[in-house]
Parts: C-alpha cells; sequence; structure tokens
C-alpha cells in the first residue's frame, strides 16, 4: 500500500471499534480501536468531536444527517447512556467506513489519526531503507 494512498485514508483489511469510554471532567471520552492490516492504534474522542467531524461530512460529502445519534444535556453521563451512545457512535463509524470503502475523506483520515500512522510509516520505510 503507498503510503501517499494511506495518507487520504485508504481502508483495506479495516476494522473500527469503540472499546470503552472514558469520564474526563464533566464530559465522556470514547476509546476507539483502529484497525488496518497488521496495524492498530486507539484514538479517544468526545461527541463533540464527533459533531464536528458529521457537520464536515454532511456539508461536503452530503453524508445523511440523521446519522448520527442526537445531542443530549441531561443524563448525558448516566451508565446506561453512555453505553447506548457507544454503540450507536460505532454504528456511525461503521456507516461511514461502508460509505467510503477504498478512501477516506480527509476529515475522516485526520479523525482516525492516519496521518499519525503514515508520519510513523514513512521513518520506518525511510530507516530500514537508508533514504
Amino acid at each position: 500500500m503507498e503510503a501517499g494512498r494511506f495518507a487520504e485514508g485508504q481502508f483495506e483489511g479495516k476494522e473500527i471499534r469503540i472499546i470503552g469510554s472514558e469520564l474526563v471532567e464533566n464530559y465522556t471520552v470514547y476509546i476507539i480501536e483502529v484497525k488496518v492490516g497488521n496495524h492498530q492504534w486507539t484514538v479517544k474522542h468526545r461527541y463533540s468531536d464527533f459533531h464536528e467531524l458529521h457537520e464536515k461530512l454532511t456539508a461536503e460529502k452530503k453524508i445523511d444527517k440523521n446519522l448520527l445519534p442526537p445531542k443530549k444535556i441531561i443524563g448525558k453521563n448516566s451508565k446506561t447512556f453512555i453505553e447506548k451512545r457507544q454503540k450507536e457512535l460505532e454504528a456511525y463509524l461503521q456507516t461511514l467506513l461502508t460509505k467510503f470503502p477504498y478512501a477516506a475523506p480527509k476529515m475522516l483520515s485526520f479523525f482516525l489519526n492516519f496521518h499519525l500512522y503514515v508520519s510513523f510509516k514513512k521513518i520506518l520505510f525511510c530507516n530500514i531503507f537508508g533514504v
């Protein structure tokens, strides 16, 4: 797989799951596990990050506005709500992978930290081949 194509967010042999959550101050962050081929990393995002991503995707890529679970003000830190939202956000990410099976939009690639993986891959390549 060419590094330039991967930077654009090519998703071959991919798997994305939300494996948990953490309460930070007064908000919840969701722990996203990303696997591509033999490589795996985690990313943490709060709901507002998902919302920002979704706003960009609906504007630029014509994603259905109702795809993302709605905001909630009251009871947003209850265990039951967080577990339900975690499943809904995972389904959201899975749907995005289905909509973009070969090349993800740049904003989704950055959301999943592909740019960090590509930097690591380039350093590894340069060290192995003395470039």
